[in-house]
């Protein structure tokens, strides 16, 4: 029977050509992206000549990160199927709306738990690199990142993952209580005799269901084979985009490879010519040696004076100012070209606690014109997939409510997520309008389902009274008043009578 690690090996064949090309793509970035075959951490890394990719990967990898996942707001929306608001005839009630932003809230407060920021940064950075990326929904809901070069896929043509074969080293002295039992030494493939190598193998059975299994390199079952349908599934396969027919995907870095590659050589020769020009030498006639001249030279200071024949000393420095102008135009043109590709141009939306709307919007907007949908993929191909399984893990622990009135919650990213805020702009537009009408178009319209919007657009669900309660409220209010007038009425008369005999007395 063939255990995963050959299988792993022979998969290795077909991922070769993508993953020397992610370690050309790093070379030239950020080197530690996807260090050389071979490297151990303690190993130099090769730097390259210029900043500019770096600047890049880095600036367009926080652009993407903070779209999909946006500092003081949720990332999504919950909202009601279509199916069941046609069943509503498109009408849902205040309180499951109130409902539904409570339990966004709530998701959005794991999300900051688990930390999901920092590692969907790493994942874009590696897709901006490498263009392929495996992520691991883990069940305390953060997230394990896996590179290309430890791991292998197979899909169809359709892009439907078939197989995944992934590669984890673990150090005896850390091993989870789950490896413990195969704490044995391991093959001699190790990098390390400390380390165990463990493998995690990801089929598509033929009834549509996942298997998944996990064995050492010499084919120690780690744990039993669980099976998972493919929306539960807590592995994700990214790709930057996708090319049909291949089983990886193509990265950024990739469309700007020629730029990055020229702008690299030119930096070097760049810095060779401006070593060249700050290097500064005296040239002495061969015949004024036996003066003593060149001796004299070398031993004099700044300011010194020396005795000797002016054109027998002459000082040479590196006088080729048109190749370097040259160079340095050549430098700034291809330096604008990629600063292009990685949107560096374009204004940077604020790290801050709480970022606008329109902020948001502005960003999402200019990444899915200028990344092809890519962006859109992305938010649908690992945001939602995310968010299921983050849902699923807290209804499990029964942190979240397992349904909201029968009402089935749909998730929306992107542009979608930022409905709620542009409820609460067209909310006070529509009660702005209003005031426009006086009190006949305050009686025409639903003035709660406006102000419901309002609220629970800014984050403040729970403010708003349900209906039951403020006609409860009202009718409070009725009956104190027709005691108060009951109570007027009933006393009255009865000071107008004591104030006529009052007055017959006197």
């Amino acid at each position: 029977m063939v255990g995963a690690k050959e299988r792993y090996e022979k998969l290795t064949v077909h991922r070769e050509q993508f993953l020397q090309r992610a370690r050309h793509n790093a070379m030239l970035t950020i080197p530690p992206l996807m260090p050389l075959d071979g490297h151990d951490g303690k190993s130099h890394l090769i730097e390259p000549y210029q900043s500019t990719g770096a600047t890049g990967v880095v600036g367009l990898s926080s652009r993407v990160t903070m779209a999909l996942i946006p500092a003081g707001r949720p990332h999504l929306r919950l909202d009601v199927s279509p199916q069941k608001l046609l069943e509503l005839n498109a009408e849902v009630p205040p309180a499951v709306n109130q409902e539904l932003a409570k339990m966004e809230r709530l998701i959005q407060g794991a999300v900051e738990k688990a930390n999901w920021r920092s590692r969907t940064l790493d994942i874009m950075q590696q897709l901006i690199v490498a263009g392929s990326c495996t992520e691991e929904f883990l069940e305390d809901n953060s997230i394990r990142v896996h590179r290309l070069d430890n791991f292998v896929w197979r899909r169809d043509y359709r892009g439907t993952v078939l197989e995944c074969v992934l590669i984890e080293r673990w150090d005896k002295a850390t091993l989870p209580e789950s490896l413990g039992s195969v704490a044995a030494p391991n093959s001699t493939d190790a990098k390390d005799d400390d380390d165990i190598e463990v493998y995690t193998w990801i089929r598509l059975a033929s009834d549509g269901v996942y298997e998944v299994s996990k064995e050492t390199a010499d084919g120690q079952v780690v744990s039993d084979m669980i099976t998972y349908t493919a929306e539960s599934l807590p592995f994700l396969f990214l790709r930057w985009s996708s090319t049909p027919g291949e089983d990886y995907g193509r990265s950024k870095v990739e469309e700007v490879i020629a730029d990055l590659r020229s702008l690299d050589s030119l930096s070097k020769q760049g810095l060779e010519q401006s070593g060249m020009a700050a290097m500064n030498f005296v040239m002495v006639r061969p015949g004024a040696n036996s003066n003593g001249l060149r001796n004299r030279l070398s031993r004099m200071n700044n300011g010194d004076i020396v005795v000797g024949d002016p054109e027998s000393v002459e000082v040479k420095q590196f006088a080729n100012q048109t190749g370097y102008q040259i160079t340095q135009d050549s430098i700034q043109r291809l330096t604008e070209s990629i600063s292009r590709a990685f949107l560096l141009l374009s204004p940077q939306q604020r790290n801050a606690e709480r970022v606008t709307a329109t902020e948001i919007e502005r960003d999402i907007q200019e990444l899915e014109s200028t990344l092809g949908g890519t962006f859109s993929a992305l938010s649908l191909e690992m945001l939602e997939r995310r968010t299921f399984l983050l849902m699923e893990n807290m209804k499990t622990r029964g942190e979240f409510p397992p349904d909201t009135e029968g009402i089935d919650a749909t998730i929306l990213t992107g542009l979608e997520a930022l409905s709620r805020e542009r409820d609460v702009g067209r909310g006070v537009q529509a009660a702005q309008i209003l005031q426009q009408f006086g009190e006949e178009g305050i009686r025409r319209v639903k003035l709660d389902v406006i102000l419901d919007r309002i609220m629970t657009g800014l984050g403040f669900p729970d403010a708003v009274r349900p209906e039951e309660e403020v006609k409860a409220e009202q009718q409070q209010q009725m009956e104190q008043q027709q005691q108060a007038q009951m109570a007027q009425s009933a006393v009255g008369p009865a000071i107008n009578a004591a104030a006529a005999q009052g007055g017959e007395g006197g």
